[in-house]
């Protein structure tokens, strides 16, 4: 399974002080796995971007202006008609187009410089290298090593009293008090990075 950089068997084996045994590799790459989709749906976003460009469709609404999913870069835009027929598939960025918002990324919206976005259903076709950044945000890899090291250490046999937190319809168990604290780090982490539609 390929995973996307947000935590690693050696992040968890150092925060919890352990060495995870080579016959459990396979399984924590799962865990892994498992972690970086649930903080992926949870915040309606993909952290890691693509290295790739490709392409995505949205309807145009007749104004200069879309929202598009996360992305670090666009490297084109095709507006068609309603038959399918191209209106344009020449825009220059920084021209004809500019990615919003200015100073920030990951970008998230297109605006058109003196032109339109045609009306119609998946008639705007933007190819871009999705995603929310190039690497991982830092707490973001804090809080899938969190959730790594909970799954880790709730499955060793080592020695210790079990602390148990509810959040939701999640409960986790943690040996030590500060594991705690770092969850509920990690619930106000998610929580700012939720991407919400209007």
């Amino acid at each position: 399974m390929a995973n996307k950089e947000y935590t690693s068997r050696q992040a968890a084996e150092n925060y919890l002080l352990i060495t995870v045994d080579p016959s459990f590799y396979e399984q924590v790459d799962i865990w892994i796995g498992e972690i970086e989709d649930y903080i992926d749906l949870l915040t309606g976003r993909n952290f890691k971007a693509d290295t790739v460009d490709s392409m995505k469709k949205y309807d145009g609404d007749g104004s200069s202006e879309i929202i598009i999913d996360d992305c670090i870069s666009v490297s084109s835009i095709i507006i068609k008609s309603t038959d399918g027929s191209i209106i344009y598939d020449d825009l220059v960025a920084g021209e004809d187009y500019f990615l919003e918002p200015a100073n920030d990324s990951p970008k998230n919206s297109i605006r058109l410089y003196g032109y339109k976005f045609a009306r119609g259903i998946q008639n705007i076709e933007v190819t871009a290298k999705w995603g929310y950044s190039a690497t991982v945000p830092a707490n973001i890899q804090f809080s899938a090593m969190v959730l790594l090291s909970n799954i880790i250490n709730y499955s060793n046999t080592s020695e210790g009293e079990l602390q148990s937190l509810t959040a939701g319809k999640v409960s986790l168990s943690f040996k030590q008090k500060d594991k705690i604290d770092d969850y509920e780090k990690v619930e106000e982490i998610l929580d700012s990075y939720k991407k919400y539609e209007f």
